[in-house]
């Protein structure tokens, strides 16, 4: 999984909704708001589902720590099938994109994905969208499409805030400049150095200014409007 894949999923976690990455860089847990909500349903999971989980759990663990993708692959795709098994909606598809996204299979994880955005398009699914088109090297326009609309979805969590003052409104408010500098505005590249050095609460500037570095000045690299990354030609 190379560095602009984790650094999405770290820029996606400054919303405060979505993903982390263990293991070398190499696991991707698309939704720890799901993740939570697995954990707290815990003891409501079958036995049937708990071995399952166990062993999958076991198994991945294991073979992560070698970081060779294609010994991950031939050990963690056979084991699609049994995870398919388990009945427990959100542990399933959690488990299922684990292994996708660690096998590269980019095509499995996006229709999981777009099934997940269907039954409720939550911004940082759509924001992994756009991670999974870029993988599957999809056209330009239609992934800076994919950051417009992650980007109105959250500016619409945005208006619904009572208090700007509040730490989580910063963290959302920095993640909509960052995907409307994704959807073609370059414009928003100064507008998010502003709203950096805006920022008075140390720890989060620095945190910001971190996630720009990585997700923004090193990938993207310029501001001319006909520089293309190169994930993107």
């Amino acid at each position: 999984m190379n560095r602009k894949l984790i650094s999405t999923i770290v820029l996606i976690s400054v919303f405060g909704v979505t993903a982390c990455s263990k293991a070398s860089n190499e696991q991707a847990k698309v939704d720890t708001t799901e993740k939570s909500s697995s954990q707290n349903v815990k003891t409501e999971i079958s036995a049937s589902d708990k071995a399952i989980l166990d062993r999958y759990d076991t198994i991945t663990n294991e073979v992560v720590t070698s970081g060779e993708d294609e010994k991950i692959k031939q050990t963690l795709a056979p084991l699609i099938p049994e995870i398919k098994k388990v009945t427990a909606k959100k542990q399933r598809e959690m488990a299922l994109m684990n292994i996708y996204m660690l096998s590269g299979m980019y095509k499995e994880a996006y229709e999981l994905n777009e099934q997940q955005i269907k039954e409720k398009p939550l911004p940082q699914r759509v924001m992994f969208r756009c991670t999974l088109l870029e993988k599957l090297n999809e056209a330009k326009v239609k992934i800076q499409q994919c950051h417009a609309a992650s980007a109105q979805l959250i500016q619409t969590e945005l208006s619904k805030s009572s208090s700007k003052n509040d730490p989580q409104y910063r963290d959302a408010e920095f993640v909509y400049l960052t995907e409307m500098y994704k959807a073609g505005h370059t414009d928003y590249k100064a507008k998010i150095q502003k709203f950096i050095d805006e920022t008075k609460d140390v720890a989060s500037k620095d945190r910001y200014k971190s996630l720009y570095d990585a997700d923004i000045e090193s990938f993207y690299g310029t501001d001319s409007p006909n520089y293309v990354p190169e994930s993107l030609k």
